[in-house]
């Protein structure tokens, strides 16, 4: 594949470094995740670059049609070929490729390469969210997200759909039309770009698209259909991080228990918390109880009573409550089992629970 001058922008990348780039720029567009970039646009026709350009600096990233010349501006400007608009359409950065699927067909597709899954409609989106349940009552996890050559397009704004931010992840339609993400809302036109980038919506609006038309939304419901369908699942971040962590370990269903989904290692029915959303991880091997961050990276092997501390700990509000749990579950004294969950939270990065709205879910003491 030949290599535009749009692939090689100023300052002498050569055409790998700058698939590199735009590979990194792309995953974070897709998901809608902040990384290496402040912004990432993807443009669909080569006539929005100067407007683009116009408003981006230098932590910033466009992605243009192969062909677009790029001007002197700020941002690092990367060509493409190809699309990401219908099923199976490919958009290529040089010899890098991604295809993307509906999520529902993900299940029944053959995956060859890495693949961006979105929800096309009300009823992938809904798929989801049953699989969401499922994994929560059984842990049991679908495949396609366990499967590492897959990226869950707009995972940011499913992980918190409520959280205002301003637009990092922005899309420009040949006809002007200005959206978030590769399925958002739309949230105004190419005249409107500066506007629009200062403005912070609910991160439910990269996801808007699903299940709104193509009008401009009000203010105040933007995004409120799809947070509103998170509503009582409250624990939906750790789920993308546990599908994570199994990619990660390269665990199939069945292999491992993950505390949460379909198991806990406490075993009774008080807990009045929800695991922060960052924490670590309890899982059940066949090596016996780990503890396991995505983030750090950091995996250590627990003995059972410290299991048993981090799970009562990440699903209690106070050391008081995790404290009693543990008293009750080991029969030892009070004061022993609150210096036990204080010092699981000091030397093993955890944190006590995080109050949720109504009735905790018990899936997985049930």
């Amino acid at each position: 594949m030949g290599t535009s001058e749009a692939t090689t922008p100023p300052g002498g990348r050569t055409p790998g470094e700058s698939e590199l780039v735009g590979a990194r720029a792309l995953r974070e567009w897709l998901t809608g995740e902040r990384g290496d970039y402040s912004r990432v646009f993807l443009l669909d026709s080569g006539d929005a670059a100067e407007a683009a350009e116009r408003v981006a600096g230098p932590d910033d990233v466009i992605l243009v049609p192969e062909g677009t010349v790029p001007s002197a501006g700020r941002a690092r400007t990367i060509g493409y070929s190809g699309a990401l608009e219908e099923v199976g359409d490919e958009l290529f950065l040089g010899e890098r490729g991604v295809e993307v699927q509906d999520y529902i067909a993900a299940a029944f597709v053959h995956i060859i390469g890495p693949t961006a899954v979105r929800f096309f409609d009300s009823s992938s989106w809904q798929a989801f969210l049953d699989d969401a349940d499922l994994a929560r009552r059984t842990g049991i996890f679908p495949a396609a997200l366990l499967d590492p050559r897959v990226i869950l397009a707009s995972r940011h704004a499913i992980a918190a759909p409520e959280e205002l931010d301003t637009p990092n992840a922005v899309r420009v339609h040949g006809d002007g039309v200005v959206r978030i993400g590769i399925q958002g809302a739309v949230v105004g036109s190419i005249g409107d770009l500066p506007a629009v980038l200062e403005k912070a919506l609910p991160r439910a609006a990269a996801l808007g698209g699903i299940t709104r038309g193509d009008d401009i939304p009000g203010d105040d419901d933007l995004g409120d259909d799809i947070a509103g369908a998170l509503t009582g699942r409250e624990w939906i971040a750790r789920y993308l991080d546990a599908a994570e962590l199994m990619k990660m370990l390269r665990l199939a269903n069945g292999e491992a228990k993950i505390d949460g989904f379909g198991w806990s290692a406490h075993g009774d029915d008080v807990a009045d918390a929800e695991p922060e959303s960052g924490d670590p991880f309890l899982l059940e091997t066949a090596d016996g109880f780990l503890l396991a961050d995505i983030r750090t990276l950091r995996r250590q092997l627990l003995p059972p009573l410290t299991a048993y501390v981090v799970a009562a700990t990440q699903t209690s509000r106070t050391f008081d409550q995790a404290a009693g749990r543990v008293a009750r579950a080991f029969d030892v004294p009070a004061a022993h089992a609150r210096d036990l969950c204080v010092d699981a939270v000091s030397a093993l990065g955890i944190h006590l629970g995080r109050r949720v709205d109504g009735p905790r879910a018990r899936a997985a003491t049930s």
